[in-house]
Protein backbone atom coordinates (compact mmCIF):
# COMPACT_ATOMS: atom_id res chain seq x y z
CA UNK A 1 0.00 0.00 0.00
CA UNK A 2 1.13 3.68 -0.98
CA UNK A 3 0.04 6.23 1.78
CA UNK A 4 0.61 9.85 0.48
CA UNK A 5 0.34 11.54 3.32
CA UNK A 6 -1.26 11.13 7.11
CA UNK A 7 -4.48 13.14 7.06
CA UNK A 8 -7.20 11.68 8.74
CA UNK A 9 -10.00 11.89 5.51
CA UNK A 10 -8.62 10.50 2.77
CA UNK A 11 -9.78 8.74 -1.07
CA UNK A 12 -8.68 4.99 -1.30
CA UNK A 13 -7.97 4.04 -4.48
CA UNK A 14 -7.57 0.08 -5.64
CA UNK A 15 -5.34 -1.17 -8.41
CA UNK A 16 -4.77 -4.56 -9.84
CA UNK A 17 -0.87 -3.20 -11.23
CA UNK A 18 1.96 -1.87 -9.81
CA UNK A 19 1.96 0.08 -13.14
CA UNK A 20 -1.31 1.58 -12.01
CA UNK A 21 -0.07 2.58 -8.52
CA UNK A 22 2.34 4.27 -9.83
CA UNK A 23 0.30 6.60 -12.03
CA UNK A 24 -1.61 7.21 -9.30
CA UNK A 25 0.47 7.95 -7.25
CA UNK A 26 2.43 10.25 -9.90
CA UNK A 27 -0.95 12.66 -10.38
CA UNK A 28 -3.11 12.59 -6.90
CA UNK A 29 0.22 12.65 -4.71
CA UNK A 30 -0.62 15.96 -3.35
CA UNK A 31 -4.19 14.81 -2.95
CA UNK A 32 -5.40 13.09 0.69
CA UNK A 33 -5.46 9.34 -0.94
CA UNK A 34 -4.15 5.74 0.23
CA UNK A 35 -3.07 3.65 -2.70
CA UNK A 36 -3.43 -0.31 -2.85
CA UNK A 37 -2.26 -3.08 -5.16
CA UNK A 38 -4.29 -5.91 -5.33
CA UNK A 39 -2.25 -7.87 -8.31
CA UNK A 40 -5.36 -8.43 -10.32
CA UNK A 41 -7.09 -10.38 -7.72
CA UNK A 42 -10.68 -9.93 -6.49
CA UNK A 43 -10.27 -11.26 -3.13
CA UNK A 44 -7.41 -9.26 -2.45
CA UNK A 45 -8.62 -6.11 -3.89
CA UNK A 46 -11.56 -7.29 -1.40
CA UNK A 47 -9.09 -7.45 1.21
CA UNK A 48 -7.47 -4.52 0.74
CA UNK A 49 -10.72 -2.20 0.70
CA UNK A 50 -12.00 -3.45 3.93
CA UNK A 51 -8.87 -2.49 5.92
CA UNK A 52 -9.11 1.13 4.05
CA UNK A 53 -12.70 0.98 5.12
CA UNK A 54 -11.87 0.22 8.52
CA UNK A 55 -8.87 2.86 8.56
CA UNK A 56 -11.98 5.35 7.78
CA UNK A 57 -11.49 5.89 3.96
CA UNK A 58 -14.60 8.58 2.44
CA UNK A 59 -14.67 6.37 -0.64
CA UNK A 60 -13.22 3.52 -2.24
CA UNK A 61 -12.32 4.18 -6.32
CA UNK A 62 -11.04 1.48 -8.29
CA UNK A 63 -8.73 2.84 -10.98
CA UNK A 64 -6.86 0.85 -13.88
CA UNK A 65 -7.00 -0.52 -17.25
CA UNK A 66 -9.61 -2.79 -18.45
CA UNK A 67 -10.24 -5.03 -21.27
CA UNK A 68 -13.28 -3.74 -23.53
CA UNK A 69 -16.20 -5.36 -24.14
CA UNK A 70 -18.09 -2.63 -25.99
CA UNK A 71 -16.65 -2.65 -29.54
CA UNK A 72 -17.43 0.75 -29.95
CA UNK A 73 -14.80 1.24 -27.29
CA UNK A 74 -10.96 2.25 -28.32
CA UNK A 75 -7.42 1.47 -26.77
CA UNK A 76 -7.17 4.83 -24.37
CA UNK A 77 -11.04 5.40 -24.25
CA UNK A 78 -12.48 6.40 -20.85
CA UNK A 79 -15.13 4.33 -18.93
CA UNK A 80 -16.67 4.85 -15.71
CA UNK A 81 -18.34 2.02 -13.95
CA UNK A 82 -21.81 2.99 -12.62
CA UNK A 83 -22.44 -0.61 -11.92
CA UNK A 84 -20.00 -3.30 -11.48
CA UNK A 85 -21.92 -6.98 -12.60
CA UNK A 86 -20.68 -10.62 -11.51
CA UNK A 87 -20.66 -13.63 -12.81
CA UNK A 88 -22.52 -15.25 -9.75
CA UNK A 89 -25.36 -12.74 -10.87
CA UNK A 90 -24.14 -9.87 -7.89
CA UNK A 91 -23.80 -6.40 -8.78
CA UNK A 92 -22.79 -3.77 -6.84
CA UNK A 93 -23.82 -0.16 -7.63
CA UNK A 94 -21.38 2.83 -7.32
CA UNK A 95 -22.38 5.97 -5.46
CA UNK A 96 -24.75 8.32 -6.98
CA UNK A 97 -23.39 11.34 -5.98
CA UNK A 98 -20.02 10.47 -6.95
CA UNK A 99 -21.34 9.79 -10.41
CA UNK A 100 -22.41 12.75 -10.24
CA UNK A 101 -19.79 15.04 -9.20
CA UNK A 102 -17.38 13.47 -11.84
CA UNK A 103 -19.49 13.47 -14.71
CA UNK A 104 -19.22 17.35 -14.29
CA UNK A 105 -15.77 17.72 -15.39
CA UNK A 106 -14.63 17.88 -18.86
CA UNK A 107 -12.89 14.46 -19.11
CA UNK A 108 -15.48 13.07 -16.75
CA UNK A 109 -18.42 14.46 -19.48
CA UNK A 110 -16.44 12.55 -22.41
CA UNK A 111 -16.18 9.34 -20.81
CA UNK A 112 -18.65 7.09 -21.58
CA UNK A 113 -20.33 5.40 -18.28
CA UNK A 114 -21.83 2.18 -17.85
CA UNK A 115 -21.80 -1.46 -16.55
CA UNK A 116 -18.29 -3.30 -15.84
CA UNK A 117 -18.12 -7.12 -15.90
CA UNK A 118 -15.88 -8.19 -13.06
CA UNK A 119 -13.79 -11.15 -13.92
CA UNK A 120 -12.32 -13.68 -11.77
CA UNK A 121 -10.26 -14.84 -14.69
CA UNK A 122 -8.45 -13.72 -17.32
CA UNK A 123 -10.90 -12.79 -20.58
CA UNK A 124 -8.71 -13.68 -23.15
CA UNK A 125 -10.62 -14.45 -26.05
CA UNK A 126 -12.34 -12.21 -28.71
CA UNK A 127 -15.10 -15.09 -28.06
CA UNK A 128 -15.50 -14.71 -23.99
CA UNK A 129 -15.40 -11.16 -24.47
CA UNK A 130 -18.29 -10.94 -27.47
CA UNK A 131 -19.99 -13.22 -24.91
CA UNK A 132 -19.83 -11.41 -21.97
CA UNK A 133 -20.99 -8.30 -23.84
CA UNK A 134 -24.08 -10.37 -25.45
CA UNK A 135 -25.15 -11.39 -21.75
CA UNK A 136 -24.16 -8.34 -19.86
CA UNK A 137 -23.91 -5.36 -21.86
CA UNK A 138 -20.57 -4.29 -19.79
CA UNK A 139 -18.52 -1.63 -21.47
CA UNK A 140 -15.22 -3.39 -20.05
CA UNK A 141 -14.14 -6.18 -17.67
CA UNK A 142 -11.13 -6.20 -14.97
CA UNK A 143 -10.44 -8.20 -12.08
CA UNK A 144 -10.57 -6.11 -9.22
CA UNK A 145 -13.35 -4.02 -9.20
CA UNK A 146 -15.86 -6.48 -7.87
CA UNK A 147 -13.87 -6.87 -4.69
CA UNK A 148 -13.48 -3.58 -4.18
CA UNK A 149 -16.80 -2.93 -4.57
CA UNK A 150 -18.26 -5.71 -2.50
CA UNK A 151 -15.77 -4.39 0.72
CA UNK A 152 -16.91 -0.70 0.39
CA UNK A 153 -20.65 -2.02 0.27
CA UNK A 154 -20.41 -4.31 2.98
CA UNK A 155 -18.71 -1.29 4.87
CA UNK A 156 -21.62 1.54 3.43
CA UNK A 157 -18.56 3.22 1.82
CA UNK A 158 -18.91 5.43 -1.26
CA UNK A 159 -17.72 3.19 -4.49
CA UNK A 160 -16.86 4.36 -7.95
CA UNK A 161 -14.78 2.85 -11.08
CA UNK A 162 -12.55 4.63 -13.74
CA UNK A 163 -10.84 2.74 -16.02
CA UNK A 164 -9.36 3.64 -18.98
CA UNK A 165 -9.72 0.46 -22.44
CA UNK A 166 -6.44 -1.37 -23.47
CA UNK A 167 -7.36 -4.22 -25.17
CA UNK A 168 -10.20 -3.94 -27.15
CA UNK A 169 -13.03 -5.93 -27.74
CA UNK A 170 -12.14 -7.13 -31.05
CA UNK A 171 -8.65 -8.39 -29.74
CA UNK A 172 -7.45 -11.52 -28.59
CA UNK A 173 -4.57 -11.35 -25.55
CA UNK A 174 -1.96 -13.44 -26.67
CA UNK A 175 -0.68 -16.34 -24.51
CA UNK A 176 2.36 -15.32 -23.33
CA UNK A 177 0.65 -12.57 -21.76
CA UNK A 178 -1.83 -14.40 -19.96
CA UNK A 179 1.12 -15.12 -17.11
CA UNK A 180 2.64 -11.77 -17.00
CA UNK A 181 0.93 -10.12 -13.66
CA UNK A 182 2.85 -11.82 -10.49
CA UNK A 183 0.58 -11.48 -7.35
CA UNK A 184 1.81 -8.25 -6.41
CA UNK A 185 0.73 -6.48 -9.30
CA UNK A 186 4.33 -6.48 -10.72
CA UNK A 187 5.18 -7.45 -14.68
CA UNK A 188 7.06 -10.62 -14.99
CA UNK A 189 8.28 -9.02 -17.76
CA UNK A 190 11.57 -11.81 -18.30
CA UNK A 191 8.83 -14.46 -18.50
CA UNK A 192 6.75 -12.93 -21.03
CA UNK A 193 9.66 -12.36 -22.84
CA UNK A 194 10.72 -15.91 -22.73
CA UNK A 195 7.24 -17.48 -23.71
CA UNK A 196 7.03 -14.84 -26.76
CA UNK A 197 10.58 -16.18 -27.66
CA UNK A 198 9.16 -20.12 -27.43
CA UNK A 199 6.72 -18.73 -30.19
CA UNK A 200 7.83 -15.51 -31.87
CA UNK A 201 4.30 -15.72 -33.99
CA UNK A 202 3.45 -14.06 -30.76
CA UNK A 203 5.44 -10.87 -31.09
CA UNK A 204 3.18 -8.55 -32.75
CA UNK A 205 0.19 -8.97 -31.17
CA UNK A 206 2.54 -8.16 -27.75
CA UNK A 207 3.36 -5.06 -29.53
CA UNK A 208 -0.15 -4.45 -29.61
CA UNK A 209 -1.13 -4.95 -26.34
CA UNK A 210 1.69 -2.67 -25.19
CA UNK A 211 0.77 -0.04 -27.26
CA UNK A 212 -3.08 -0.54 -26.12
CA UNK A 213 -1.72 -0.18 -22.41
CA UNK A 214 0.49 2.96 -22.75
CA UNK A 215 -2.76 4.34 -24.41
CA UNK A 216 -4.93 3.88 -21.33
CA UNK A 217 -1.85 4.77 -18.86
CA UNK A 218 -1.87 7.93 -21.23
CA UNK A 219 -5.40 8.55 -20.69
CA UNK A 220 -5.15 8.00 -16.71
CA UNK A 221 -2.26 10.49 -16.60
CA UNK A 222 -4.52 12.95 -18.20
CA UNK A 223 -7.63 12.72 -16.68
CA UNK A 224 -7.35 11.33 -12.91
CA UNK A 225 -6.54 14.53 -11.56
CA UNK A 226 -9.62 16.81 -12.35
CA UNK A 227 -11.69 14.11 -12.11
CA UNK A 228 -10.54 13.37 -8.44
CA UNK A 229 -10.79 17.54 -7.86
CA UNK A 230 -14.30 16.70 -8.19
CA UNK A 231 -14.58 13.65 -6.19
CA UNK A 232 -12.85 15.47 -3.38
CA UNK A 233 -15.07 18.50 -3.56
CA UNK A 234 -18.24 16.23 -3.34
CA UNK A 235 -17.00 14.36 -0.60
CA UNK A 236 -15.82 17.83 1.56
CA UNK A 237 -12.13 16.75 1.94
Amino acid sequence: MYRMNTDDKFIAVICGLKSEAQVVAGVLGAMNIRVGVSGANAARAEEIARQFCDAGAAAIVSVGISGGLDPSLVPGDLIIGDRIVCGDGQGYDSDRSLLDAIAQEPAGASAKIGDLFGADDIIESIEKKAALYRDHGALGVDMESHGAARAAASAGVPFLAVRAIADPADRALPPAALGAIAPDGSTRMLATLGAALRDPKQFPALMKLGADSSAAIKTLSRDLGPLFGRLFLSLDL
